[in-house]
């Protein structure tokens, strides 16, 4: 993402989504009560570890080891695992007992960019932009989940869910061509899922839970001061002072977080004993995100600050995560295979564009997005061992962008269309644990970016880049 100037009149930033917990509260932690601590420990490590985008957007898609091994063509009619909780609460009355389900991820993403004449704005001569290329801005990164159902009675069933649907990472290199539209971005949306389900009849049961969500984010780029101090001051003083275009560069540092409240609800239909069909609805989350901007600039610059702009100051921002609805089915193929396949609509139009509001004289940052829906198709098969203690499944899936062209392609997102190919397994240790494994290759075709700057800069180049991620899952009935 980048920040917009309205011309040269003033200087502009870079987006912003909210401000980080005070260091007050930390220095209380050590009064806390045992358990207290032990759950700030516990979010502090989802804080820390899930913060990828490895779906279309900002999505993450990893909520289940045994779903990524066939794609997550199963999703809306898995019964095997908890995972359900998020998938489709619906399908939760078809479990008997109690059972849980905990995964690890580990993600290991690239992305390159690839500079095709990056350049300053023509008023200052169309001059390249100076840097490299910023090195490899995707980040390895650890993903747990964690789920829970339990049967109340023959016909309701009681969840719970946590997890992380949104965020995304990246880092550049501090000097690199863009670095005046992104350097350092971090978003991660943390949700907790309480849910229940009813058993309607025997072959039809429906379930509604909540999502609590938190957000934090964390956004870094460059200042070209030049450029803002000619809109300020003449050529002449800004020459004398050293503030030309690249000459001198300052920091903005972007911290949030906002807590948001939605709802899903799920139906799950058995046509037969071998057909399964589900579907699901997650409502949008809106954010209303509160934070601060910290401003670092020479001392040779501190003049622009004379009118209230370029300081530290409180901000606020407002976003929307979409709303998405799931479709699938399932159908088993005599005691050895099994097809599964499902569609996913993500509403993500409702991201047009962001308007960051700051406390000082700073004016309104909006940044253009122009997100499209996008669809995601995935199919996948089973195949199940004589003995029952071994599954193999593989899938694939095409993932679309909702990025609509290279001018609203962001450096913190150069979001692509994803063709997922999967494969995994399933192993019973005993009669009521199972272990899962999978793994998943993503492929992205070279994508173009030209993206314009607040100073007028435009970045412009292709990026190319793959994921490969990796997990086990372990289930626990009781």
């Amino acid at each position: 993402m980048k920040h917009e100037a309205h011309g040269m009149q003033q200087p502009r930033h870079i987006d912003k989504i909210g401000e980080a917990a005070s260091s007050a509260q930390q220095s209380d932690s050590l009064a806390q009560p045992i358990n207290q601590r032990l759950l700030n420990f516990l979010f502090t490590l989802f804080l820390c570890m899930a913060a990828p985008t490895f779906g279309a957007g900002i999505a993450v898609m990893e909520h289940s080891v045994k779903e990524l091994g066939q794609a997550f063509s199963g999703a809306p009619v898995n019964t095997m695992d908890a995972s359900m909780v998020y998938f489709n609460p619906g399908a939760m009355s078809q479990v008997r007992g109690k059972r849980i389900s905990m995964a690890g991820y580990f993600a290991a993403p690239s992305a390159i960019f690839h500079d095709r004449g990056s350049q300053l704005s023509p008023v200052f001569g169309n001059a390249p932009l100076k840097g490299g290329t910023g090195g490899d801005m995707a980040q390895s990164v650890v993903i747990p989940n964690i789920y829970y159902v339990q049967e109340l009675s023959q016909r309701v069933a009681f969840g719970l869910g946590f997890n992380s649907p949104y965020g995304m990472s990246s880092s550049y290199h501090s000097d690199w061509k863009g670095r005046y539209q992104a350097i350092d971005s971090e978003i991660t949306v943390l949700n907790f899922s309480p849910a229940l389900s009813y058993k309607v009849t025997e072959k039809f049961s429906l379930g509604a839970g909540l999502d609590i969500q938190y957000l934090h984010s964390k956004l870094t780029n460059a200042i070209d001061l030049g450029p803002l101090c000619f809109s300020a001051f003449s050529p002449a003083q800004c020459g004398n002072q050293g503030l030309l275009p690249q000459a001198a560069d300052g920091h903005v540092s972007l911290k949030g977080d906002s807590v948001g409240f939605g709802y899903n609800v799920g139906a799950y239909y058995a046509l037969n004993r071998d057909t399964n069909l589900g579907v699901s609805y997650r409502s949008r989350v809106a954010h209303d995100v509160h934070g601060n901007a910290d401003f670092s600039l020479p001392g040779k610059a501190l003049a622009l600050t004379q009118a209230n702009i370029l300081v530290d100051t409180g901000a606020r921002a407002s976003m929307t995560l979409p709303d998405s609805v799931l479709f699938g089915f399932s159908r088993r193929f005599g005691p050895r295979w099994e097809f599964s396949a499902d569609m996913l609509w993500t509403h993500w139009s409702l991201i047009r564009d962001l308007r960051t509001n700051f406390s000082s004289a700073q004016p309104d940052d909006v940044q253009p997005f122009r997100w499209n829906d996008t669809w995601r198709y995935a199919a996948g098969v089973n195949y199940f061992s004589d003995a029952g203690k071994w599954i193999l499944r593989t899938g694939f899936a095409y993932d679309e962008t909702p990025v609509p062209s290279a001018q609203y392609r962001s450096p913190r997102i150069p979001d692509n269309d994803r063709y997922w190919l999967t494969a995994g397994f399933t192993y019973v240790v005993l009669k009521n644990v199972y272990v899962h494994g999978a793994y998943a290759h993503l492929f992205m075709d070279d994508v173009a970016i030209n993206r314009r700057g607040t100073t007028g800069d435009f970045l412009t180049g292709q990026y190319s880049g793959q994921i490969n991620i990796g997990g086990l899952q372990l289930d626990w009935r009781f």
